[in-house]
């Protein structure tokens, strides 16, 4: 009996055991199959990475390793080649992972979208509303009568489509596209003859000197309002060449002597300061400008270029030391180099230096708020810190901004006039070692 018992013991002990084995190795191969079976999700930019990798030769099997993933998801990627790329010029979201999901209202969507790129094109500002009641015309045409263009739409359709709302600004959109490429052909053989220090670019722009930026920081559900915005504004006149160096900046306002200029020279100014009833540029200022930038080339014994803007202030006329070239009429957005950042980089550090001086006043009296501070800005003031930040702006920036516009790179005319010089002293050193060779003989 106590033999049996031991046997049936002994049995239960191995058939526990080997359950106990079994659920482990049922638990690892579930594991081991889910670890497996995870498919990892291509964004839209992947997958054009994968068809571009494919179309440059390299097999499946190389481009799953390199992206992490399985070769048939390779493989089902390169057949429906057609469909990833027509989405990607479709503008579809590059973060997109899934493919898009038909709606059942896709002619209606193909006819908006088709609509959206032309009137767009032709620059017609287009709101969410247009949209929905051309969708709805749309849906009219086709006789679909269960099409509502919902607001559930129309986030769909934009999302679908990566379309945002933003402001349209800037002259661009009227700028020739021909005139900037001939423009850009003719700029060097008008560039020719002239080192990168004689190669001058000036423009105009408004600064209302009292106005701070209109955006900042808060807590979320909180007022957010600040107070009336100053309309008061000076004239800036910017002028550099391409090797970066900056002339004095030259500001116009409205009084000759405001009342900050009590027990002040003008002339002692680290700027030239102008005054008329509107602030604005004239041709009499610029020609008084020109004709003193004219004179200090020539006690230099230099010629120069100036490039500036074909405007009715700008007087054509022939100084002798300096040589107009005016920009083709409507073109500053795309040929002027002062806005591709130039300005806009002094006009930053202005804004720095005056938030600084508002916090400084603020700090002082507690009583005192930030549209109070502001309105203490006198112009005297507001010339030093426009000297100060035209300091401040790198002589790269200037640069870059020149060379982005086609004006030949700087440090390539220097690498050339580098080379001209160790070939002529190269020379010299032969020469000289000819002579010394031909007096021993």
């Amino acid at each position: 009996m106590l033999y049996m018992m031991g046997r049936i013991s002994k049995h239960h002990q191995i058939d526990s055991s080997y359950r106990r084995a079994n659920i482990a190795t049922k638990i690892t191969c579930s594991m081991a199959s889910n670890k497996t079976s995870s498919r990892k999700a291509l964004t839209l930019d992947d997958r054009v990475k994968v068809i571009q990798l494919h179309e440059k030769g390299k097999g499946s099997r190389a481009i799953a390793e390199i992206m992490g993933v399985g070769k048939t998801q390779i493989n089902g990627i390169v057949k429906r080649k057609a469909e990833v790329m027509e989405e990607y010029e479709s503008n579809v979201p590059s973060e997109r992972k899934r493919e898009i999901r038909k709606t059942g209202n896709e002619d209606i969507n193909e006819l908006c979208w088709e609509w959206f790129k032309d009137v767009t094109a032709r620059r017609l500002p287009v709101s969410g509303p247009m949209l929905q009641e051309k969708a709805l015309k749309f849906a009219s045409d086709l006789q679909n009568t269960e099409f509502k263009a919902s607001n559930g739409w129309l986030e769909s359709f934009r999302k679908r489509h990566n379309i945002v709302f933003g402001k349209m600004n800037g002259e661009s959109g009227d700028v020739c596209d021909d005139v900037v490429r001939e423009w850009t052909q003719r700029l060097p053989s008008l560039c020719q003859g002239y080192s990168p220090r004689d190669i001058y670019n000036m423009d105009e722009t408004g600064l209302f000197f009292r106005c701070t930026t209109d955006k900042s920081l808060h807590v979320k559900g909180e007022d957010c309002s600040g107070g009336k915005k100053s309309k008061e504004r000076l004239t800036l006149m910017l002028c550099a060449n391409m090797a970066g160096e900056k002339e004095k900046p030259l500001i116009i306002g409205k009084s000759q002597n405001p009342r900050c200029f009590k027990n002040i020279n003008p002339k002692t100014l680290p700027v030239d300061y102008y005054a008329n009833k509107k602030a604005w540029m004239t041709s009499d200022v610029f020609e008084n400008w020109l004709l003193s930038f004219d004179r200090k080339l020539g006690r230099q014994k230099r010629k120069a270029l100036l490039f500036l803007d074909n405007a009715t202030c700008h007087p054509h006329i022939n100084p002798r030391n300096v040589k107009l070239i005016f920009f083709p009429p409507n073109t500053t957005s795309k040929l002027q180099p002062m806005d591709q950042g130039i300005i806009q980089a002094l006009k930053l550090k202005y804004r720095k230096r005056q938030l600084q001086h508002i916090i400084a006043l603020m700090d002082e009296d507690k009583s005192k708020t930030g549209p109070d501070a502001v309105k203490k800005t006198n112009v005297l003031e507001a010339i030093y810190w426009v000297h100060r930040s035209w300091q401040d702006v790198k002589d790269t920036t200037v640069m870059k901004c020149l060379e982005r516009l086609g004006f030949q790179p700087v440090r390539w005319q220097l690498r050339k006039s580098l080379v001209m010089v160790m070939v002529i002293v190269n020379w010299n050193l032969r020469h000289r070692n000819c002579l010394a060779v031909h007096c021993r003989i």
